[in-house]
């Protein structure tokens, strides 16, 4: 809203505001440790000198109210109040917001996920919440509505024409969310009847209404477990209390996580609440079970929560919702368990005839394996040390599969686990079968060989047969197809030990008598070993199709390695018909042939250790210690001079003697050289030759193949104009910064790499570069040798010129 006279906005205002009180508010800080390790530097979560929106609200709500301000309220926000910057906006801007006070509020609670006091935990705005309080309570004017922990009103604010009664429950800052919320609420003109309770002593006290006065109850379990808070002054149990607030026809609904409905983990006593569970379901008043999603406490993922829907008259059926799945199903208020009370058991289909799981096994709760101790962290025993183990990671996802072989000792000395792994571990003592799984899969195993000591698995539960059943009968039955559906949907995702302690004689299967378990096993059996036999088959063709693969692809390789060596030969033939066609002086003549000689005997013989290299079936040659300084010089000194490209080779000696290496002086010597007549080609055979002590472990033939690669990869790709006679390769051997690697650059002036070659796709096998590229096998060939070798390497274009760069360890010769 603006007005005629100015440009302000109640957005814009509240902006500049908070701006301001994020860089003039005093360093009350907390100091935690950020994902670098470092510590960083957060607003304190309460300060008051970090939250602006609680600082405009208290200040505003004071200005405008004047003598009709609630004491209480005032009083309870009075630090928002005495700390708020009269000076981060003008009179006039101010002006405009008592102006606008009501708009302000309004916009201030619509966008409250952006106080910077939510980002450490207080309740998030629950919009899936707000939508089924929508869907499921409609209020007539007048109607009393009562709400257990109010929170910010965000549900309160859905009832502008009853009376809303309730308490605060949240469990930071009660006092002052309470005074927030009522400013809300008086904005909108609701009659709110909230109040914030007392706290002593840490506990906190709130006497209820009289009893039979609401239309409405709404409550939930917090994220924090509590149930409603811990409510005082009643003759009542908390949850009777809330639940006998009803007239006779009121509804209450009922918020809690999936987990807490599952294990009943409710910070009340549980008999109390077990039983009342058990008054709802024997007096019939539970109309809904409905399961949904919506984000956890801190927005960062999401959870599954029931809401259950009780009204204060009898119900002759029940409607069972899930949201997630789109299901809806209309059963009897007589099938009801009062243990259990989420959707997905009555989702779940069962046999109508057979025997409870728990009439053939027991659910044993395992013995952890680690010892936990002040101050240490988990400590992990000696015998815990020496005793077997059975991964997760080993359970099958079908019967044939499903057996657990254990490994003494396998993880005692494996580096990668740590004591916060072993935490995760238990201790089984007997032949079990182990169970867990989630909502796409159950993980399954059985062991029927224990050791003295026992063995350590992953978390989850423990099956253990009772008298006369066979371990491996009891795995094959759990992943009979009705059995394993019945367990994966009653559990919906969360096969623990809580879970199945309370479905473990819900789940039916077949009741078999000896004979009858004798033959289902067999027949199991007998089906695994079709199914695995199938699978061998598959397996093995599989198998040998990836072999096939495999050996044209190194076919491919070995071929793309020659293919320089062969256009070298063909060159060389190509010279030597012209010398003898062209020359008369036989001198002259001697010395072209023998030039050339002395490629193709160069070519033929690498050409025959790359084809030895394939008959020995060995994808990388004998590493040795080698001076690469001199395969690259006789690189430079060996190109044929026919090609269409230069090859220079230069060594930054700067790099090295920076870091100590004894690099001899040659200036003088080249002086002498060139008194002498020597060109410098002649120079370099002569005294240059592997001077420079640059040695690698590596094999000589998988190096002279990555630096074929690369040339050819140039003189292909990137050399492709022949009218162009100034196309060359520079090779530069330097010292990286940390010292431990050489850094071979590559460079060349040819076109640059295609758009999105970059080191992460170079090196793909079948990577092909552009219109140019062949079989995509040359990236793949330096890549493989580089990595093999503990190298690195990267591949960029820059100011037209294109570079491979290796990275190769550097090894003293000994």
């Amino acid at each position: 809203m603006r007005t005629a006279n100015n440009n302000y906005t109640v957005e814009g205002l509240v902006a500049k505001y908070r701006n301001f009180v994020k860089e003039h508010c005093p360093n009350s800080v907390d100091l935690l440790e950020g994902n670098d390790g470092k510590l960083v530097e957060v607003l304190t979560p309460v300060s008051p000198y970090s939250n602006a929106g609680e600082q405009l609200i208290a200040f505003l709500y004071k200005t405008v109210k004047g003598d009709n301000a609630d004491p209480e309220i005032i009083n309870a926000l009075s630090e928002y109040e005495a700390v708020f910057y009269k000076e981060a906006i003008t009179e006039e801007e101010f002006a405009f917001l008592c102006e606008h006070y009501s708009e302000f509020v309004s916009y201030e609670f619509e966008h409250r996920e952006e106080w910077d006091v939510t980002v450490y935990g207080l309740p998030h705005i629950s919009k899936e919440r707000m939508r089924l309080v929508k869907e499921y309570i409609n209020p007539q004017d007048g109607d009393k509505v009562f709400i257990a922990d109010t929170e910010y009103c965000d549900l309160a604010v859905q009832f502008p024409n009853c009376i809303v009664e309730g308490f605060t429950g949240c469990v930071y800052e009660h006092k002052e969310v309470w005074a927030l919320g009522q400013i809300r609420m008086d904005v909108m003109g609701i009659d709110s009847r909230i109040v914030p309770g007392e706290e002593i002593d840490d506990e906190y006290f709130y006497t209820l209404p009289k009893a039979g006065s609401m239309d409405y109850v709404i409550f939930r379990v917090n994220e924090n477990k509590y149930f409603a808070q811990k409510i005082f002054g009643t003759e009542c149990n908390d949850v009777e209390a809330l639940y006998d607030l009803l007239k006779p026809g009121g509804k209450m609904l009922f918020f809690s996580e999936l987990k807490n409905e599952m294990a009943k983990e409710i910070n009340v006593k549980k008999s109390d609440f077990g039983n009342f569970r058990r008054r709802l379901v024997e007096e019939k008043v539970i109309s809904s079970i409905v399961s949904y999603e919506d984000t956890g406490i801190l927005g960062d993922g999401r959870m599954n929560y029931i809401l259950l829907v009780i009204s204060k008259s009898p119900n002759i059926t029940v409607c069972v919702k899930d949201e997630n799945k789109l299901y809806t199903k209309e059963i009897s208020s007589n099938l009801i368990d009062s243990d259990i009370l989420w959707p997905s058991y009555y989702l779940a289909n069962r046999p109508s005839e057979g025997i409870p799981l728990s009439s053939i096994v027991e659910l044993v709760k395992a013995k952890d394996v680690a010892q936990f101790v002040e101050g240490q962290g988990f400590i992990l025993p000696d015998e815990a040390k020496r005793m077997a183990l059975i991964l997760q990671n080993s359970y099958g996802d079908s019967y044939e599969d499903a057996n657990l072989l254990y490994k003494p000792g396998y993880i005692v000395d494996d580096p990668a686990f740590t004591e916060e792994d072993w935490a995760s571990f238990l201790l089984a003592e007997q032949p079990c079968v182990l169970l867990s799984g989630n909502a796409e899969k159950m993980r399954m195993g059985y062991t029927t060989v224990v050791p003295d000591n026992g063995f350590a698995y992953v978390v989850g539960c423990q099956l253990v047969p009772k008298k006369g059943y066979d371990v491996r009968y009891i795995a094959a039955l759990l992943f009979e197809p009705s059995v394993k559906e019945q367990i994966l949907t009653i559990c919906d995702g969360n096969i623990n030990h809580r879970t199945l302690s309370l479905i473990l004689d819900k789940i039916i299967v077949p009741g078999h008598d000896e004979n009858g378990r004798m033959k289902f096993l067999v027949e199991t059996m007998d089906e695994a070993m079709i199914s695995f036999k199938k699978e061998i088959e598959h397996t093995f063709e599989e198998r040998i199709a990836a072999i096939k693969t495999d050996f044209i692809n190194e076919i491919r390789m070995r071929k793309h390695d020659m293919r320089p060596h062969l256009r070298q030969l063909a060159s060389a033939e190509r010279l030597i018909i012209h010398y003898l066609e062209t020359n008369t002086n036989i001198d002259e003549l001697k010395g072209h042939l023998k030039k050339q000689i002395g490629y193709i005997h160069k070519a033929l013989g690498s050409i025959s250790i790359i084809i030895n290299h394939l008959s020995d079936e060995e994808k990388y040659g004998n590493a040795e210690i080698v001076n690469i300084n001199t395969f690259l010089e006789e690189i430079e000194i060996s190109h044929n001079d026919s090609e269409s490209f230069a090859i220079e080779y230069d060594c930054d000696q700067e790099s090295f003697r920076k870091r100590g290496f004894a690099i001899p002086d040659l200036e003088e010597q080249w002086d002498e050289a060139q008194e002498q007549g020597l060109d410098m080609k002649g120079f370099i055979q002569t005294h240059a030759k592997g001077s420079l002590p640059l040695y690698v472990d590596i094999a000589p033939v998988d190096f002279q193949r990555m630096v074929d690669n690369i040339i050819e990869n140039a003189r292909r790709h990137g050399f492709t104009d022949s009218s162009r006679k100034d196309y060359y390769i520079k090779i530069r051997v330097s010292l990286n910064t940390n010292g431990n690697m050489y850094r071979i650059d590559f460079n060349n002036n040819g076109n640059p790499l295609p758009d999105g070659m970059t080191k992460d796709r170079f090196g793909i096998r079948g990577e092909k570069a552009g219109s140019t590229g062949g079989t995509g096998s040359g990236g793949y060939i330096i890549k493989s040798i580089v990595t093999h070798y503990g190298g690195d390497y990267d591949v960029f274009t820059k100011d037209g010129i294109t570079t491979i760069r290796i990275y190769l360890p550097i090894v003293k010769k000994i």
